[in-house]
């Protein structure tokens, strides 16, 4: 799960989130148009990583179909979670998903049983798609359990639906403010 997000921080590193020609669409089809990109490549990032697993590594994985299956559904959550952060909030969306991805690592009971972690990570490992992804992962891995699979893909399916609105209608509202905020950092020497 930690190589998809890492994936997807890197990949809007290293790619803009602003199509080239703003003026000729809309606010929502430069979205969804860029979005397609990013998820694209996504998909293709996972399928070396979940590929990679299976036949370079040899891990002994229960369902391996399904692993490689997870794993697109659990990146293009992971992308599209990403993606819209920085199309919408820009530099201030990267810091965000950096925010979460640290937020994730510690509170979704991939290192640690959450039963063992911290008070506050207890309380925000429900609000966490790494908490859904890893188990739904796990089941893969290990033998799928139909009732387990079926919340987890449920609660991805709620955080893809979320931010996908964000990103809808969010983006042309706030566009100017972060257009605005972007140049002034770039102005500042700080930021890239």
């Amino acid at each position: 799960m930690l190589s998809l997000w890492v994936g997807a921080l890197l990949l809007v590193s290293l790619l803009s989130t602003d199509p080239v020609q703003m003026s000729d669409y809309r606010t929502h089809e430069q979205y969804f148009g860029k979005l397609a990109t990013f998820v694209s490549i996504g998909f293709l990032q996972t399928l070396v990583v979940t590929l990679g697993n299976l036949y370079v590594l040899n891990i002994g994985i229960a369902e391996s179909v399904p692993f490689v299956l997870f794993g697109l559904g659990i990146s293009f959550v992971f992308m599209t979670i990403v993606y819209t952060l920085v199309s919408v909030f820009g530099d201030v969306g990267k810091a965000a998903a950096i925010v979460m991805l640290v937020l994730q690592i510690a509170g979704s009971g991939g290192t640690y049983p959450v039963a063992l972690l911290p008070e506050f990570f207890q309380m925000v490992h429900p609000f966490l798609p790494f908490s859904y992804a890893i188990d739904l992962m796990r089941e893969a891995v290990g033998g799928i359990v139909a009732a387990r699979v079926g919340t987890d893909l449920k609660f991805l399916a709620v955080f893809a639906a979320m931010i996908l609105s964000v990103g809808a209608f969010l983006k042309g509202p706030l566009q100017k403010g972060t257009n605005q905020l972007m140049k002034k950092s770039r102005e500042s020497g700080l930021f890239l």
